[in-house]
């Protein structure tokens, strides 16, 4: 699935409640743009949770969407749409922005209305990211009922350029001392998908599944060294509870060290930056994190 078209679940400009009338203003009621907002809100939910249906259902039976791959028609088809990107991506810091004219009211009836914005968001997979993109959308609106619902929705990417290449960065392939066994390679990455949606969530239980019983973790800075999966959890929740900011990674490389599996990557938060060095260890039918250093650069980039 190309990571352009999985973004179309962020280009969804949502459906918004609007009175029907016969005019509207340039500039819309506070009222109106507060029922956005609250819409806004449950949209960012549906998204956050990796509920397809939740947000399928903001959608008309008949509504199209239009993404980079062709049309998606009506609502059904649209629910399998979202189902099969969030068994592929997780979303988050996503902000969407509707311009401050908007929404207005077409149409003869009065029962239909478009809108446009902005979109932004973090997306990451198994294989790629994290990447932030951005773009634009557009919506038309019909009234069902009491309720509003997606009649058309297009979207699109605006094109960023790629990020500069790190100093101290080894390909993750052609460089490796040696090459990791393709199946192991996948359930590493798939360990570190856990991760990532341990981190995403902030679930300290989750995240300190993924070490070993015994684990070591060094961090560098004021924490030191943690032993055990409970000092592990300890550590991560008092992390969380700092309201840190997101924490994304970028692989520098992977080898294997007899039954072991060394992983080092570069992480950021906000201005600073560090590295990572974990240890690899197979228990039963996946790895567990035995050994944990991380470092930073302590000031900013």
């Amino acid at each position: 699935m190309k990571i352009r078209s999985l973004l179309s679940v962020v280009g969804f400009a949502i459906s918004f409640l609007l009175p029907t009338v016969a005019q509207q203003t340039k500039t819309p009621d506070p009222q109106l743009r507060e029922q956005l907002l609250a819409f806004v809100t449950k949209y960012q939910e549906a998204i956050n949770n990796g509920d397809a249906a939740a947000a399928a259902a903001f959608f008309a039976e008949d509504a199209v969407l239009v993404n980079d791959t062709g049309p998606v028609y009506g609502q059904e088809a649209i629910e399998k749409y979202y189902a099969g990107v969030f068994q592929d991506v997780i979303f988050s810091n996503y902000i969407i922005t509707v311009d401050q004219n908007y929404p207005q009211i077409i149409g003869k009836a009065g029962d239909e209305a478009w809108s446009t914005g902005e979109w932004r968001s973090t997306v990451r997979g198994e294989n790629f990211g994290p990447i932030e993109q951005k773009g634009y959308w557009s919506v038309i609106d019909i009234r069902k009922g009491d309720a509003t619902k997606i009649r058309m929705l297009t979207w699109n990417v605006i094109p960023v350029p790629p990020a500069p290449a790190l100093t101290n960065a080894v390909s993750s392939s052609a460089q490796e001392q040696k090459a990791v066994d393709p199946e192991v390679r996948h359930q590493i990455d798939a360990v570190g998908m856990k991760f990532r949606g341990a981190m995403h969530k902030q679930d300290a239980a989750a995240a300190a599944d993924l070490y070993a019983l015994n684990a070591l973790k060094v961090v560098d800075w004021a924490v030191g060294t943690l032993s055990g999966r409970g000092a592990i959890e300890k550590d991560f929740a008092a992390y969380f509870a700092s309201s840190p900011s997101e924490v994304v990674g970028k692989l520098v490389q992977m080898y294997p060290i007899g039954n072991e599996i060394v992983f080092i990557s570069e992480w950021s938060s906000g201005p600073f930056y560090g590295h990572t060095v974990r240890i690899y260890l197979r228990d039963a039918d996946t790895w567990k994190i035995r050994l944990e250093y991380d470092n930073s650069s302590g000031v900013p980039r």
